[in-house]
């Protein structure tokens, strides 16, 4: 039988020293938890520092030397002196301003990535809307479109110029049967918007860059393939998109007699907003960043006139072939910030017209 002092001393609150035991015990298992795991993710890291961050920051290193194949001398901001007031635009004593090196690369990336995202991205979407809707041969259907992007972009690369020769292209010959007028589609310097003002009668102003007269048949061309090669990864990810809108919602829009338009425009849309703003800033990011298409079809030259010169291919004419090792850094550091800065505002401004299922 419990005594009233018993039940008393039963009823006391804790002791100040119990409770500091308790917490210093729960700390110390916190404490012990954090260490497990972060000697999990420790080889991660450890892969992650070397391979991303490391090459990161000894690549702003180099940009502050004048370095060839080894260091020669410390420069500082010389490299990124000269591509401000050297090498983006240059002062043309017969023509006037004229973009330099950097600023016609730029503008090839950028005419590049104007003419591949918006396209790939509609078609990827149409497509995969309607696979999504099929239902014969659909798996069939998502393999072909998706071989493209597994297969090996140098051989694809070969083909493609091989399509598009002069003389035996099948490009040409398609031409031919349709009566036009066969076209030098990889070796022609004029681009396509001066092209169609001569044959309307017209000149391009001769105060106006022809840089800034659009692109060449050759890039034209790299256009084509980024785009047939990059159309299976947005339509597999659009498809995966698709299958997390609710069905009862389209079915109820169909029910009420809305029409296929109405309900892509006002469900579909809207609830596939993540996923578009998830492409379009993959897509902005390899955009600036591709190589591989630029060198196979330019032979690594960046030609016909450096009409096909894209910034990472100048960076790496810089680096390799002209030993320029500390000005190529320097470079690739801006493209770095760039990125940066349209990744941020992508974030910052596009995020907003987001629609998140809740």
């Amino acid at each position: 039988m419990i005594t009233k002092e018993a039940a008393a001393y039963d009823n006391k609150p804790i002791p100040k020293m119990r409770e500091r035991i308790i917490v210093k015990s729960r700390s110390r298992r916190k404490a012990k938890e954090a260490w497990t795991g972060l000697c999990y993710a420790l080889p991660a890291l450890a892969l992650l520092l070397l391979f991303r961050y490391w090459p990161l920051l000894f690549g702003m290193w180099m940009s502050l030397w004048k370095w060839g194949y080894v260091p020669e001398r410390f420069v500082g901001f010389d490299n990124y002196i000269r591509i401000f007031t050297e090498d983006l635009v240059v002062q043309d004593p017969t023509v006037g301003l004229q973009l330099g090196p950097v600023g016609q690369g730029f503008m090839v990336t950028v005419f590049y990535a104007i003419g591949t995202i918006p396209l790939s991205l509609l078609l990827s979407f149409f497509v995969a809307y309607v696979l999504f809707h099929i239902t014969r041969g659909r798996t069939l259907l998502r393999v072909l479109f998706f071989l493209p992007y597994i297969t090996s972009q140098v051989a694809a690369a070969i083909v493609f110029k091989w399509i598009f020769h002069p003389s035996v292209g099948l490009a040409n010959w398609a031409v031919n049967k349709v009566g036009g007028t066969p076209q030098q589609w990889l070796t022609d310097p004029d681009p396509i918007l001066i092209k169609l003002i001569q044959s309307l009668g017209g000149h391009w102003p001769s105060s106006i860059p022809t840089a800034f007269a659009g692109p060449t048949w050759a890039l034209g061309v790299i256009m084509l393939f980024t785009i047939w090669g990059s159309l299976g990864f947005q339509i597999v990810v659009f498809l995966s998109g698709l299958t997390q809108i609710p069905h009862d919602l389209t079915e109820s829009a169909r029910i009420d007699g809305a029409r296929t338009w109405h309900t892509i425009r006002h469900i579909t849309l809207p609830l596939l907003s993540p996923t578009w703003f998830l492409l379009i800033i993959v897509s902005v990011i390899g955009a600036f960043e591709s190589f591989n298409a630029f060198y196979v079809f330019s032979g690594g030259e960046g030609g016909p006139l450096g009409s096909t010169m894209s910034l990472p291919l100048y960076i790496f004419r810089s680096f390799y072939v002209y030993g320029q090792v500390g000005y190529a850094s320097a470079v690739s550091m801006v493209l770095f910030v760039l990125l940066l800065g349209l990744t941020w505002l992508q974030l910052r401004y596009g995020e907003k017209k987001v629609h998140y299922m809740h």
